[in-house]
């Protein structure tokens, strides 16, 4: 962690402090008085590059990526003008008062409605030449860092394709197959025909539906049920099952099979007590102020080892954080717990539809 903190600050930061003892040169360079104190205009030079700081980091790391980015632009330029205002007051305040340090005779507050009018808005320009560089400098990061991550994501969907054919049956052998067992099964024996055609509607939604990069939440959920029901009838009977979708999830857009290796990982490493009523899986999905949230608990045997558990699910959830990170990066929270006999994920993801 502590080398991983280095390179980030080596990376970024570094950048930034060489960036701002740039703007503090050229603004000494370009305001220098030769008969004037040169620690003043070096200390005043200073002044406005430390002041510019606040602007150019509000717009780029609070009013970009909550408002400009989720689409509320009105709400977005109303801020960037109070921004810019209460920016340049303070900015003239700030100069004006390492100025004051040097030659008392200069008051702070100039005294006279045309020379005070001047300085603001002479420090109102430097604040807005803060917030739309920093708005430049934002917008053309964040979009390289997406092509990039767009880049892999699209190679690493191009080898699963190629990986995915390779290993195929053929789609239309295996649902002629499964409408075969499914009439050879006797009428009377409702739950395994239930079985084969919750399985073969499981298998079309993976074969043809999850084809786009997203896909309505309801065609999501509906998989995840027929997979819970399936799951559950393997389990013994009177085992804790419970899944709870909340009704107030609105229509949206998510990336297919989001959902799935978290419920996948609760069914493989549940809990195999002698009491089977002892042994529970808890299944919530909600939607809580434009996030959706996916909140999975189970029971293990801790006999068995935490550490086996963690390791034998671990590849499933390392996937899922990967494809996370690709498509909602900055959007999403993925918890992992383990308390009292209870192992629990927690995914949250932030749309914007």
């Amino acid at each position: 962690m502590v080398l991983d903190f280095k390179k980030c600050f080596i990376k970024y930061k570094l950048l930034h402090v060489i960036m701002w003892v740039i703007t503090a040169s050229s603004t000494f360079l370009t305001y220098y008085i030769p008969h004037y104190s040169l620690l003043s205009q070096v200390c005043n030079a200073a002044s406005v590059a430390i002041g510019s700081t606040i602007p150019f980091y509000t717009t780029a790391y609070f009013l970009i990526p909550r408002y400009l980015y989720t689409k509320k632009y009105s709400l977005f330029i109303i801020l960037m003008i109070i921004l810019i205002i209460i920016s340049g007051a303070f900015l003239m305040v700030l100069v004006r008062s390492v100025d004051h340090i040097f030659d008392p005779a200069r008051p702070i507050i100039p005294s006279d409605s045309a020379t005070l009018r001047y300085a603001l808005n002479i420090f109102m320009w430097t604040a807005l030449i803060a917030s739309f560089g920093a708005g430049g400098l934002k917008i053309m990061s964040d979009s390289f860092r997406l092509r990039t991550k767009l880049q892999i994501a699209e190679n690493e969907k191009i080898s699963t394709e190629l990986n995915f054919l390779r290993s195929q049956i053929n789609p239309h052998f295996l649902f002629n197959a499964m409408n075969t067992i499914y009439f050879q099964i006797d009428k009377n024996n409702a739950v395994a025909r239930e079985s084969v055609e919750k399985l073969s509607e499981m298998l079309r939604y993976q074969l043809y539906d999850c084809t786009t990069d997203k896909i309505d939440i309801n065609q999501e959920l509906d998989y995840i049920k027929n997979y819970v029901s399936l799951q559950t009838m393997r389990m013994e009977i009177g085992s804790n099952v419970r899944l709870n979708i909340s009704e107030t999830i609105p229509s949206f857009k998510i990336a297919p099979l989001l959902i799935l290796p978290i419920v996948e990982n609760a069914f493989k490493h549940v809990s195999n007590f002698k009491n089977p009523s002892d042994n529970t899986i808890k299944i919530m999905l909600k939607h809580d102020n434009h996030q959706f949230v996916v909140d999975v608990l189970n029971t293990y045997d801790e006999i068995n080892g935490v550490k086996h558990l963690i390791n034998s699910g671990g590849l499933g959830v390392q996937n899922l954080r990967r494809r996370l990170e690709l498509l909602y990066p900055d959007r999403y929270d993925l918890d992992v717990t383990i308390k009292d006999n209870f192992f629990r994920t927690v995914l949250k993801v932030q749309y914007y539809d």
